[in-house]
């Protein structure tokens, strides 16, 4: 996986079934772990244990093709412990269960289905499958890397006290904004020319995504997407090819109206990452946003458009209030 994430994760084997993973500061949003880290954290276990296990290993399966999340409960910055169950071995698929606790406390269940892209088990037919309406073309990457304009796109860092990890990519915006209501396009790469993207940091980038509720809303929240674009536009018209660097601090998030929970996030892969894959493009679409409940659809490819995954979440848009509060302190012990 992508070496700084691999780190991060510091997934470490404990028993036959059991692993550890640590936390970040990167990661957390409020006093919480954002999901897309704790996908990752899922995924890094899941494939780890499909390769560690004797009998998984027997079948040859080394690919995450499916994973199903609940999340439970909210993740704290500590450290976490996975355990794994083996629930069906095939000759084609295996499925694994998944539970990662906190201090003794089910935080996430999960369950993985395995395969390995590597084996044909079938046929394979083409279909009319395509984005609508279609996204702008592909940018010039050694371009944008260069620092020089692109014709389609509009260069950013997201940079922060919340979900700080956002800071390793560069994100590109489309020329023109998002005229469609519930469809907003992007461009993600990663900035170190020496880290490329594997499956364990594709499932993060699921959860790396324009906030659909504050884009829907035009609430100029954390993750709007309006209002980001307005920045870039802005800042583009002076410094053409040069990245507009977008802040956000934990006093932004104490003024937001509404957060984003997710209660659960299915992924699906449709190929192994090719390796050296640096940049993504992800189409997020939102069907629905009716009384707080709001689905939403992510489909990502590669630098040629490919299709690597797709994910859905099922979001909850609650009182941003009950997220950012402060945490009571603690009394001391001395």
């Amino acid at each position: 996986m992508a070496h700084n994430l691999q780190e991060q994760i510091a997934l470490k084997q404990v028993s036959p079934n059991t692993y550890t993973v640590g936390w970040h500061a990167d990661w957390t949003l409020g006093s919480t772990l954002f999901g897309g880290s704790l996908t990752s954290m899922i995924h890094a276990a899941a494939t780890a244990h499909l390769k560690a296990d004797p009998k998984l290993a027997a079948r040859n399966q080394p690919d995450v093709l499916g994973l199903h999340i609940d999340f439970l409960r909210p993740c704290n910055r500590c450290e976490s412990s996975i355990t794994v169950t083996p629930l069906k071995l095939g000759a084609t698929t295996c499925t694994i269960q998944l539970h990662l606790s906190q201090n003794g406390q089910l935080k996430v269940i999960a369950s993985a289905t395995s395969t390995n892209f590597d084996r044909q088990f079938g046929p394979t037919a083409s279909t009319a499958w395509r984005l609508l309406p279609p996204p702008k073309p592909v940018p010039d990457f050694q371009r944008v890397l260069a620092r020089l304009p692109d014709d389609n796109w509009l260069p950013a860092r997201y940079t922060g006290d919340i979900i700080a990890t956002t800071k390793n990519l560069i994100v590109l915006n489309p020329r023109g904004g998002f005229p469609v209501d519930g469809i907003c396009d992007g461009w993600y790469g990663l900035i170190d020319d020496a880290e490329d993207m594997d499956a364990t940091y594709v499932s993060m980038m699921t959860d790396i995504i324009p906030s659909m509720s504050d884009t829907l809303l035009r609430n100029d929240g954390l993750y709007d997407a309006h209002a980001f674009f307005a920045k870039l536009e802005r800042w583009a018209a002076d410094h053409p090819g040069v990245p507009a660097e977008i802040t956000n601090s934990l006093a932004d998030a104490l003024r937001a109206s509404v957060y984003n929970q997710t209660a659960t996030l299915d992924i699906e892969f449709k190929r192994r990452i090719p390796k050296g894959t640096r940049f993504l493009f992800t189409r997020v679409a939102t069907k629905m946003l009716h009384e707080g409940r709001m689905d939403v659809d992510i489909t990502m490819c590669d630098e040629t458009m490919e299709l690597l995954c797709s994910a859905r979440q099922l979001i909850l848009v609650l009182d941003a209030e009950r997220k950012f509060r402060p945490a009571p302190r603690s009394k001391s012990t001395l």
